[in-house]
């Protein structure tokens, strides 16, 4: 264990080099009128030497509940039936969503990212329907209802509720189902009954189901006691097929007595149906949260045809509101948000609705525009750490605290790789042995083919026609600083990103540097400055629970030519041990380090009152080889793809691959300014004195020819 000397003292922010962030302005800090920071005084933190390249370690007691919140420390997961009921006793209401598998694979890939944007607004849950007809326990199917459920709780760090129907299935089946549903992690479920085949002749007799959803929360808690939260449906107007509203909410009661936990309610039109419905369910001893179900009218014929689907009535009202504007879809939309919102308000305010359960049919405008209107949308303000962890959506991964740096713009490639693990590095990374990181080459997510318009897109981004390395920087260039490039288009991705999300805000504090290594031909991937001591608020470096205090070591990673390989190993020793490398090329014949050969370097951790070190971003050398692989291979997969093989774009892409190298810096000095890119100032020095040089002799060779 690393043996850390913490000398806290209390230093004045108005020095320049004891600024947050080290060696560049700080926007964080205004000057007073004495010539002191207004920001006060910041409690710094000093390392000795030797634990500069070491990682922290996290020592003491796991009762501080909200740091771990914060860091996505917990100490178990907390079931959503006990999360709901604590907003329920907080009066703090909440939403949440329904989605169905999309048919494609390309489907796949654009619906997780829809599910991002509905991240931001801070959703307490997910649900995904059970689609018979498309093989839905099939996890080899990626557009199976398991298959996307898993994904919703893995890439898209979701709490997921699966639906569940058991008539067209045996007791057997059913249970390997819910047994296969825990071993993907999922912990919460819907039990359904599910849809009777149709009657194909009037004359056929009626079919009657085999086992009902009473049956199904029977089995789960047999066979799982408490281990899923189960949630059940119920129907404000009465289920179709029941005997009598009365009889169905008999049923419904007996749902609730075998073991669900929560209902949630079939679409309705009106607030007075749900707010009879939950009066009507409290008389008989129903206590559970009803949740109600809230589909915002989005098109007339659609909704029209769901009606008829799920055998409900729409209101005179309703459809004489929407007969003049039929056919204007726009003014349907804005009616059936308008309906929606107010509809939700009136539940919501009179206490009736604790929460929003929005079926989104997979759309995405106007049901945040609801959300947003009704004060739902709650865009959390701050980083729990500097990635986005599961937190307590997700069983195993909750206590996850710790990361490689390599993954950073990639995440749901880090979370497929290691989604097989049992635990994940709480407090710190440790001394990595062999650590199993899953491939992606045959995982459909991360080898899907852009469509024309897509291609076309990114050839606008990524450039027409390649003539050079520097067209090649140009256009790392224009990513960093966000300048519009020679067709009037912002690069807001590369290969690298799975998103169009730009580079980080932190970023802005060294985009200089950045450009200018981009334009020398030095592609940089991932970097971060070093900050000594910013405030955990800090706009733009800050993560954790407030009250508590940034550190981050300078980190550059890039990919650099042979040439400029050779002018770095010349002289980057000299620098041991304030700068940590590690520089391989693409088959691993060259691998050269000079810290140690499984130790991880802390490069981000973050002091917090009344609580442990976090540590939450690391460099490990093992990891870095599994990351090497995935980085060169982005070179050609989301790059050179894009152009004919035997065009010279596809060449000066593939040149790349085939011979630069790939190198990571760390500066181990948080606390002075850092002096990662005197470092590249000096390789490409070096380099072009060499070029130079040969230029010189080549020419003189020829002269002496002559």
């Amino acid at each position: 264990m690393t043996n850390i000397e913490i000398d806290c003292v209390q230093r004045n922010a108005s020095s320049a080099s004891l600024s947050p962030y080290c060696g560049q302005p700080s926007p964080a800090y205004t000057a007073g009128s004495n010539g002191t920071s207004a920001a006060g005084d910041l409690k710094k933190c000093r390392f000795s030497e030797t634990a500069l390249s070491r990682p922290l370690s996290r020592t003491g007691s796991d009762s501080d509940e909200y740091l771990k919140f914060e860091v996505g420390a917990q100490t178990s997961y907390k079931p959503l039936h006990e999360r709901i009921e604590k907003r329920i006793r907080s009066g703090t209401p909440f939403f949440s969503l329904e989605f169905f598998p999309p048919k494609t694979a390309n489907g796949v890939a654009n619906f997780y990212t829809r599910l991002d944007r509905y991240k931001e607004g801070d959703p307490l849950f997910v649900d995904i329907t059970w689609h018979h007809s498309g093989d839905p326990a099939n996890l080899n199917k990626e557009t199976s209802s398991s298959s996307i459920a898993a994904g919703c709780l893995d890439y898209c760090r979701m709490d997921t509720m699966l639906h569940m129907t058991c008539t067209q299935y045996t007791k057997e089946q059913t249970i390997a189902h819910l047994e296969q549903s825990k071993r993907i992690g999922l912990r919460n479920i819907l039990a359904l009954r599910g849809d009777l085949p149709p009657n194909t002749s009037s004359d056929e007799p009626v079919v009657k189901p085999v086992h009902m959803a009473l049956d199904m929360i029977k089995w789960i808690k047999e066979e799982y006691g408490d281990y899923f939260t189960i949630a059940c449906s119920g129907y404000p107007l009465g289920h179709p097929e029941a005997a009598s509203y009365t009889a169905d909410l008999q049923y419904l009661k007996a749902k609730v007595d075998a073991g669900a936990q929560l209902i949630v309610t079939q679409l309705f039109f009106e607030a007075e149906a749900y707010e009879r419905f939950v009066r009507d369910c409290r008389e008989i001893g129903i206590t559970v949260p009803i949740l109600p179900g809230i589909m915002p009218i989005q098109g007339y014929e659609s909704i029209r045809r769901i009606a008829q689907l799920s055998q409900l009535t729409i209101p005179e009202s309703i459809l004489a509101a929407l007969e003049p504007i039929k056919h204007d879809d726009d003014a349907v939309r804005n009616y059936g948000r308008h309906a929606a919102v107010e509809m939700c308000k009136r539940i919501l305010a009179n206490g009736t609705a604790p929460a929003i359960h929005m079926y989104t049919m997979n759309r995405e405008g106007s049901c945040r525009e609801i959300l947003q209107e009704l004060g739902l949308w709650h865009k959390r303000p701050m980083r729990a750490l500097p990635w986005e962890p599961h937190g307590v959506n997700h069983p195993v991964r909750c206590k996850e605290d710790v990361r490689p740096i390599f993954w950073s713009a990639r995440p749901k490639s880090y979370i497929y790789r290691t989604r097989d693990w049992d635990d994940f590095p709480n407090g710190r990374w440790g001394n990595s042995s062999s650590p199993a990181f899953n491939d992606l080459h045959d995982y459909y997510l991360f080898n899907l083919h852009s469509t024309v318009n897509e291609k076309d897109k990114l050839r606008d981004m990524f450039g027409h026609e390649l003539r050079s390395i520097e067209d090649v920087g140009r256009v790392f260039a224009r990513y960093i600083d966000q300048k519009e490039n020679e067709h009037g288009v912002k690069v807001t991705t590369l290969p690298w990103n799975e998103q169009e999300s730009g580079v980080q805000a932190e970023t802005t504090l060294i985009t200089d540097d950045l450009v200018w290594c981009n334009e020398q031909g030095v592609l940089t991937l991932n970097s971060q400055p070093s900050v000594n001591g910013a405030p955990s608020t800090d706009a733009l470096v800050g993560w954790g629970k407030p009250g508590g205090y940034c550190y981050q070591k300078a980190y550059l990673e890039c990919f650099i030519s042979s040439e400029n390989a050779n002018s770095l190993l010349e002289f980057i020793d000299e620098h041991n041990p304030r700068i940590n490398y590690h520089i391989v090329n693409r088959d691993g014949t060259l691998d050269r380090s000079n810290a140690e050969a499984t130790t991880p370097i802390a490069v981000t951790w973050g002091v917090f009152p009344g609580a442990e070190i976090a540590q939450p971003t690391v460099v490990d050398p093992i990891s870095f080889r599994v990351w090497r692989d995935e980085a060169y291979d982005l070179w050609l997969t989301n790059w050179a793809y894009l152009y004919p093989k035997d065009s010279g774009s596809h060449t000066v892409i593939q040149d790349i691959h085939d011979s630069f190298c790939l190198l990571t810096l760390v500066d181990n000095d948080f606390v002075r300014p850092s002096i990662l890119f005197e470092v590249v100032r000096e390789m490409v020095k070096r380099t072009e004195a060499r070029r130079s040089t040969s230029e010189v002799t080549e020419k003189l060779a020829a002269t002496f020819v002559a």
